[in-house]
C-alpha cells in the first residue's frame, strides 16, 4: 500500500454556518410572534419538511415587510431556512437599522453575507454580535469557520477555543477546531479534535470527512519524513482515512467531496480479497460518480481481483507456471471472476493497464470466437440454404461461455485499447468468419445471435461490419446498446464533425506532417469519461491559488480568452473550458481525428465555450489575436523546433498574458529512450502489428530494467498510447538548465510548476529550500531533480508570464 496526499483543510462545510442543533442560537430568538399568522404557519411548514408552502409564505411576508425588528428578523431567518440569502439580506438589513444592538440580527445577517460569498462583510457582523453579547458560543464558531476560510488559522483557533470555554461540549466547535489545526501543519492533534466531536455526536460527517482528510495529510508527512509505506503508524493513518470517508459516504452519499476524498484514499491501495463488503459497494458506486477519476480506481479493484483464489490460479494459468491446468478445467474460473460485476464495470470505464486482465480477455475472447467458429464451420461447409438457416435459429438459441454482459465489458476493454492484444492467423481468419456469417444471417433474415456481434467487437469495431447504421438501431434496444453506441454511433458522429471543423493554417514542414499522420492513425489520448465536478473560478483566481507569493497583478479576474495549442481528443480543452466557464477556448491541432473526437466529447459534456480549429502550432503567428492565456502542454517537444514553437506562443500572449507549458524531462524519461533504442535495434514499425510485437518482445526482456519500467506505463496498454509513448516520430526531451536558458531568451517570467493537487513534492521542496518561498529557482529545482529523477515523471509542467 502506498499513499499520498496533499489537501487544505479550511473548508466551510455547511451553507448555513451549522445545522439541525449547530444552528445559531439566534435563530430561534428570531422566530415568529404568537400573532404573526404567516410566520407562524412558515416555520411549521418547515418544521414538517413542507419547503413549497413555507416558500410561498416568504414570498408573501417579502411583498409587505412590517415595521418591528423581531418580525423582520424572523423573516430573514426563514429566508436563510430556504437557502436564499439574496433575498432574506434586506429584511435582516432593514431589522439592524431598527434595532442595531440585537446581537441575534447581526447574527442572521453575517449567515446572509456569508451565503451571498461576502465573507468580511459576514465577519464584521459576528465581530459586532459578540461585541453586543460576548457568551455567544455558536456565532464565536460561526466566526472562527469565517476566518478559516480566510485563511486566518491562528485567529480561527482562537475563536473555537472561546466558543468552546463557553460550552465545553460543542460538537461544531470541536469540528472547527480541528481545522484550524490542520491548517497550520498540526494535523494529530486536529484528528483528537475531530474524534472528539464524533463522539458527542456520531452522525456529524463533514467531521468524518475533515478527519479522513487529516489521516491523509499525517500519511504524507510520515512519508516525507522518510517511513515506509508500509511502516505501521503509515498503514495504520491510512486504514483510518479510509474507514472515516467510507462512514461518512454511508451517513451522506450526495457531496461530490466526499467521493474525491474517498477516491484519494483508495487509489493507491493494494487491496486484498476478501474486501470490505462496505468498500467494495463504493467502488462500484465510484466508478460511475462524476467527481471521479476511473483510472484512480484501477490499482485497488485489479489488486483485489488479483488475490482471489480463482484468480490467482488464473493468473499461473496464463504465465504458463502450470501446464497441468487445461482450458476446460480453468473455464468455471474465468467466468466468475469476468462474470464480476465490479470488474465489469470498471472494464467498460477505463482502459485497464496490466498483464494480467490483458492476457485474460484475449485468451477468453479467444476461447468464445472457437466456439462460434465451431457452430460456423459445420453450417458453412457442404450444406444448403436451407439447412444453414436452421442453423442459424440453432445458434441463436445457445448460450456462450461467459454471461453476455462479461462479454460485453470485454469488447469494451479491447475497443478502449484498440485491440492492443495478440492475435493469432487463426483468430484472425475466424473473425471473417464470423462478419461473413454476421453478413450472411442477416441478408437471409435469420436472428444474429447477440453474442456474436459482442464476441466481434472483441476483435474489430462494430462500424467495420457490413451496413453498421441499420445493426446499431438493431442493437438500441438490446443489452449491446452501449456498444452500438461507442463502436459505430460515435465514429460515425465523429466523421460528421470532421466536415465542420475549418483549418486555421497550414501544416509547415515534414515533422509537422508526420507528426499529423501519427495523430490522424492513432488520435491520443482516447478517453471515456473524466471528472465533472471541476470548481469553476477565474484565471486570476485559479492561478493565486496555484502561486500565491507571485504578483499577478493584470491577469483577468473575469472572462478570459483563451487559446489551447495542441488540443488532441479534448481532455484539456474541456477541463480548462469548465474551470473557467466564463471564458471562450480557442483550440487547435494538427489532427482532424482527434479535434472530430474533441468535438464529439466536448458536445457530449454540454461544454459551450470551446470552438475547434485546425492549425499548426508553428503557423500560428500570423494569428492577429491575442489572448490571456495560452495553453500548450505535451506539444513543444514534438515539433522540429520546440524554441520556436514557444516563440511563436509569446506572441499570442498579451502582455501580462500567461502560458502554460509540458515539456518531457530527459532524466525522467530514461525508460522511454531505452525503448526507442531497442526499437530501431530490432527494426519495429510503428503499425499495429509492429506495436504487437515490440510489445511481446519487451516483455520477455525481464532482466532489463529499463524496458520493465516501459511495460509498467498505462499507456503501454493501448495500440495509441504505445505509440504515443515510445514509438512517436519526433520527441525532444529538456533539463531544467537549458529550460532556463530558453526562458531567458525569450524573456518569460518562471512563475512555477504545477502538481496534481495529491503531490507531496512542493513540501519535500520546501523541507529542502526553505528560503525558496516562491519555489521558483530551476537551479535549485534541477538540484531536486538529480537526487528525485523521478519528480517529473509526467512532465516539466510550469507557468510563465510574458
Amino acid at each position: 500500500m502506498h499513499y499520498h496526499v496533499r489537501l487544505p483543510l479550511a473548508r466551510p462545510v455547511d451553507n448555513s454556518m451549522g445545522e439541525k442543533k449547530r444552528r445559531l442560537a439566534a435563530q430561534r430568538d428570531g422566530q415568529a410572534q404568537p400573532d404573526n399568522r404567516v410566520l407562524a404557519r412558515a416555520f411549521e411548514a418547515l418544521k414538517a419538511g413542507d419547503r413549497v408552502r413555507a416558500g410561498a409564505s416568504f414570498e408573501t411576508l417579502l411583498a409587505n415587510l412590517p415595521a418591528d425588528a423581531g418580525s423582520l428578523n424572523a423573516i430573514g431567518a426563514l429566508g436563510l431556512r430556504l437557502a436564499d440569502p439574496a433575498r432574506a439580506l434586506a429584511p435582516l438589513v432593514r431589522a439592524v437599522g431598527v434595532n442595531p444592538r440585537d446581537p441575534s440580527i447581526r447574527c442572521n445577517l453575517a449567515m446572509a453575507y456569508r451565503g451571498l460569498g461576502q465573507p468580511e462583510l459576514a465577519i464584521a457582523e459576528l465581530e459586532a454580535a459578540l461585541a453586543l453579547d460576548p457568551l455567544l458560543a455558536e456565532a464565536h464558531s460561526n466566526l472562527g469557520i469565517l476566518l478559516l476560510g480566510r485563511g486566518r488559522p491562528a485567529a480561527a483557533e482562537a475563536s473555537f477555543l472561546r466558543a468552546l470555554a463557553i460550552s465545553r461540549d460543542y460538537p461544531f466547535a470541536l469540528f472547527g477546531l480541528g481545522g484550524a489545526k490542520c491548517a497550520q501543519g498540526r494535523e494529530a492533534e486536529g484528528c483528537a479534535d475531530f474524534e472528539r466531536a464524533l463522539v458527542l455526536d456520531p452522525s456529524f460527517h463533514e467531521a468524518r470527512y475533515d478527519l479522513s482528510r487529516a489521516r491523509s495529510a499525517l500519511v504524507a508527512k510520515l512519508e516525507r519524513d522518510g517511513a515506509s509505506s508500509n511502516s505501521p503508524e503509515v498503514v495504520a493513518n491510512a486504514d483510518a482515512a479510509l474507514e472515516s470517508i467510507v462512514v461518512a459516504l454511508q451517513v451522506s452519499r450526495e457531496n461530490p467531496a466526499y467521493w474525491a476524498q474517498f477516491e484519494h484514499c483508495v487509489k493507491d491501495f493494494d487491496l486484498r480479497y476478501p474486501v470490505d463488503s462496505r468498500v467494495r459497494d463504493l467502488l462500484f458506486r465510484a466508478l460511475g460518480h462524476s467527481a471521479v477519476d476511473p483510472a484512480r480506481l484501477v490499482r485497488p479493484i485489479i489488486s483485489l481481483f488479483a488475490t482471489r483464489p480463482d484468480a490467482v490460479e488464473l493468473r499461473a494459468w496464463l504465465q504458463g507456471a502450470s501446464d497441468a491446468i487445461d482450458r476446460a478445467s480453468i473455464a468455471p474460473s474465468v467466468q466468475r471472476v469476468l462474470g464480476d460485476a465490479l470488474l465489469q464495470r470498471l472494464l467498460e470505464a477505463v482502459p485497464v493497464p496490466g498483464f494480467f486482465i490483458e492476457r485474460l480477455l484475449a485468451c477468453a475472447r479467444a476461447a468464445l470466437l472457437r466456439e462460434i467458429s465451431g457452430v460456423l464451420e459445420a453450417m458453412f461447409l457442404g450444406v444448403g440454404t436451407a439447412r444453414r438457416e436452421q442453423g442459424f435459429e440453432h445458434a441463436s438459441s445457445q448460450e456462450p461461455g461467459l454471461p453476455l454482459a462479461a462479454i460485453v465489458a470485454m469488447a469494451h476493454q479491447c475497443f478502449s485499447a484498440e485491440y492492443v492484444h495478440d492475435e493469432s492467423a487463426r483468430e484472425a481468419a475466424e473473425v471473417t468468419l464470423l462478419r461473413e456469417a454476421i453478413a450472411a444471417a442477416r441478408t437471409s433474415g435469420a436472428p444474429v445471435p447477440l453474442h456474436w456481434y459482442a464476441v466481434y467487437a472483441c476483435y474489430r469495431p462494430l462500424h467495420t461490419l457490413d451496413d453498421a447504421e441499420a445493426i446499431a438501431a438493431v442493437l438500441a434496444n438490446t443489452r449491446l446498446s452501449s456498444l452500438a453506441t461507442r463502436q459505430i454511433d460515435e465514429p460515425r458522429e465523429e466523421q460528421r464533425l470532421r466536415g465542420t471543423i475549418a483549418a486555421l493554417t497550414d501544416v509547415v514542414g515534414e515533422v509537422s506532417a508526420a507528426v499529423r499522420n501519427q495523430y490522424e492513425e492513432n488520435p491520443y489520448p482516447r478517453w471515456v469519461r473524466m471528472e465533472r465536478d471541476v470548481a469553476p473560478t477565474s484565471c486570476a483566481r485559479f492561478l493565486r491559488s496555484l502561486f500565491p507569493e507571485a504578483d499577478l497583478a493584470g491577469i483577468p479576474d473575469g472572462p478570459a480568452r483563451i487559446l489551447v495549442a495542441g488540443c488532441g481528443t479534448g481532455r484539456q480543452p474541456i477541463g480548462t473550458a469548465r474551470r473557467f466557464p466564463d471564458s471562450s477556448v480557442l483550440a487547435v491541432d494538427l489532427s482532424l481525428t482527434s479535434l472530430a473526437y474533441a468535438a464529439r466529447k466536448t458536445r457530449e459534456l454540454q461544454v459551450r465555450n470551446v470552438e475547434y480549429r485546425q492549425a499548426d502550432l508553428l503557423a500560428l503567428g500570423a494569428l492577429a489575436e491575442r489572448f490571456d492565456l495560452v495553453e500548450c502542454t505535451g506539444v513543444l517537444h514534438h515539433l522540429a523546433d520546440p524554441v520556436a514553437g514557444l516563440r511563436v506562443l509569446r506572441s499570442l500572449a498579451r502582455p501580462g498574458g500567461v502560458i502554460r507549458v509540458g515539456l518531457y524531462s530527459e532524466m525522467a524519461r530514461r525508460f522511454v529512450v531505452r525503448a526507442r533504442e531497442f526499437i530501431a535495434e530490432r527494426g519495429f514499425a510503428p503499425t499495429p502489428a509492429g506495436i504487437r510485437a515490440c510489445r511481446a518482445a519487451i516483455l520477455a526482456q525481464t532482466d532489463d530494467p529499463l524496458l520493465s519500467r516501459a511495460a509498467l506505463q498505462p499507456d503501454f496498454y493501448s495500440l495509441s498510447g504505445c505509440r504515443d509513448l515510445i514509438f512517436h516520430v519526433q520527441e525532444e526531451r529538456f533539463t531544467l538548465p537549458r529550460i532556463a536558458a530558453i526562458l531567458g531568451e525569450l524573456e518569460l517570467e518562471f512563475l512555477g510548476f504545477e502538481w496534481p493537487v495529491d503531490s507531496d513534492t512542493p513540501e519535500r521542496y520546501r523541507a529542502r529550500y526553505p528560503d525558496d518561498r516562491a519555489q521558483t529557482s530551476l537551479a535549485q529545482w534541477h538540484e531536486f531533480e538529480q537526487s528525485r529523477p523521478d519528480t517529473f515523471a509526467l512532465m516539466y509542467q510550469f507557468w510563465v508570464r510574458v
